[in-house]
């Protein structure tokens, strides 16, 4: 028997770290489009980004802005996700691609261009178990350090 998941989301808390109070609130977002998050093959264990969550990001001049983007975290769901569950967090902007399971902190941080960039943010979850019908909701920070040039 086929269990049909009835709705899956996802959407894009944004997190703020400043590093100087100057910089606070500098940086802005705006024109968030919500992605489409489904199940993968025919075990229901992978829910995955199949459109992209996309946002457009400002940085002024004269700031340097770097962004990180954390792991997708469970916000509702009728089943926790156990033990052994992986979660992946995915952004993309012009050529750089950037994934919070990534080992080497270098390769999960980039710095973000000065003007409007375009981001584009996906996610993974993979259970060791299937999903059990329902509506899931995660949420996947990004996280912007901004300092003076």
């Amino acid at each position: 028997m086929f269990y049909r998941l009835a709705l899956i989301s996802s959407f894009v808390l944004v997190n703020y770290y400043c590093l100087t109070t100057s910089a606070l609130a500098e940086v802005t977002f705006k024109n968030v489009l919500p992605g489409t998050l489904e199940p993968t093959g025919t075990e229901m264990k992978v829910l995955q980004s199949l459109t992209p969550v996309t946002l457009i990001v400002n940085v002024p001049e004269n700031r340097n802005a770097q962004i990180t983007i954390l792991p997708p975290t469970s916000a509702s769901s009728p089943s926790e996700d156990p033990n052994g569950t992986t979660r992946v967090g995915f952004l993309k902007f012009g050529s750089t691609n950037l994934r919070s399971d990534n080992s080497d902190n270098t390769k999960n941080i980039a710095n973000l261009p000065t003007g409007n960039t375009v981001l584009e943010v996906g996610m993974r979850v993979q259970r060791p178990v299937a999903f059990s019908p329902g509506t899931y909701n995660y949420s996947l920070n990004l996280s912007v350090t901004i300092t003076p040039p």
